[in-house]
């Protein structure tokens, strides 16, 4: 197996640390994870001692501090792992929804006693998060929520629906966004994020069947009249959707390097399937045309390959721009569906049958998904053009 550190572009961005956990990861993918998991994709299931076996491999929270059980690393130690799984086809675990998401909303906001609570569990994989924004009405439009959190004594009391949850049916901590009664802004209502522990009584969970990524554990989630602890509240009422920005920031660059690593595959396997693939001609690289079309999709990723890395950078000195997330995570994701696309034309009719048909269709289905999750193209591209007038 091949793994992302020898990719189609030269990098300076890593050291012989990194190297060294490339090939750690490399190999705990391969054991525990590779083989498996294209039946846990069949039976659309992913099993929950996964997430123990990865935390004691030392695939979750490499960011956090020791004291939580994190190795108090830098966001470079996720990019190696979210590569790794992204070559090896992995949407399965979603380690970064986990340790770049979910425990940094914690350990930033959190109160001394929720990050004692919470961030140990979710460093060593006994703690399964999730992230619960999206809703059936509002999808990618965050002001458009319908959840409500009525304050209620020293409780909360929570009613909505949230949908399309990763790690939704099997989280065991949910972090959701609500609207909520304390005004922020005149006489709009403001937003709370709430930890949510699964257990709790008016909570009810259904998996979604999708067509794509199947293994991911995907559901929504129903609220009803479901009371929450105040001292749950994760930062400051009314506060929720400022508190979310950084973590949107944060979202979209992973969501980037996941697609950029998936498209370096799936370019690769293009063309070494076309320089195999005999023809009249000789191969099917001998065709001018195919060169184009192949050089276009190289000129693309590489420069989103280098876009990625320069966002990178600029996270590990704190100085992530939002806009600079949202074109990463707009570039990356519909390079990938570009690749996934003329990887299947380009193999003819073994591109649709059999073993690697099936491969090829589900690349494409798979690629089809990370153009929507995290906020959908359409949506990457409103944000980036509403900036637009502070160019000039």
């Amino acid at each position: 197996m091949m793994n992302a550190v020898s990719g189609l572009f030269p990098r300076d961005l890593f050291d012989d640390s990194h190297s060294l956990l490339r090939r750690q990861v490399a190999g705990f993918l391969d054991e525990e994870i590779v083989g498996p998991h294209r039946n846990w994709s069949q039976a659309r299931y992913m099993p929950r001692d996964i997430w123990r076996k990865a935390g004691e491999a030392g695939l979750l929270c490499r960011s956090l501090p020791v004291e939580y059980g994190g190795h108090g690393r830098d966001f470079r130690d996720s990019v190696v792992i979210i590569e790794e799984l992204a070559a090896r086809r992995l949407p399965g675990l979603p380690t970064y929804l986990q340790s770049d998401i979910v425990a940094p909303l914690v350990q930033r906001l959190g109160t001394a006693a929720q990050k004692q609570r919470f961030l140990p569990g979710l460093c060593d994989g006994n703690l399964l998060g999730a992230m619960a924004l999206t809703e059936p009405h509002s999808g990618s439009d965050l002001h458009a929520f319908r959840s409500f959190a009525r304050r209620d004594g020293d409780d909360f009391v929570l009613n909505g629906v949230k949908t399309h949850i990763s790690n939704g049916n099997s989280a065991d901590l949910i972090i959701v966004a609500a609207r909520c009664d304390k005004a922020i802004l005149g006489d709009q209502p403001g937003f709370v994020l709430l930890l949510v522990e699964a257990g709790r009584d008016g909570i009810s969970r259904k998996a979604i069947a999708k067509a794509g990524m199947q293994a991911l554990d995907t559901a929504t989630i129903t609220f009803e009249d479901c009371r929450v602890p105040a001292c749950n509240l994760l930062g400051q009422e009314g506060l929720g959707f400022m508190h979310l920005m950084q973590s949107l920031v944060a979202e979209r660059l992973v969501l980037a390097v996941f697609a950029q690593a998936s498209a370096e595959t799936l370019l690769r396997e293009t063309i070494a399937a076309c320089h195999a693939r005999p023809t009249s001609a000789g191969t099917l690289l001998d065709y001018q045309h195919i060169r184009f079309r192949l050089a276009d999709l190289y000129s693309d990723c590489s420069a989103n390959r280098a876009f990625v890395d320069q966002c990178i950078t600029a996270q590990l000195r704190n100085r992530t721009d939002p806009k600079a997330a949202c074109i990463a995570k707009l570039r990356c994701t519909e390079n990938l569906k570009d690749i996934a696309t003329q990887a299947l034309q380009l193999r003819g009719a073994a591109g649709i049958s059999e073993a690697e048909g099936e491969r090829c269709v589900a690349d494409l289905v798979d690629a089809s998904v990370q153009t929507i999750w995290g906020g959908s193209s359409e949506v990457m591209r409103d944000l980036i053009g509403r900036g637009l007038v502070n160019l000039l």
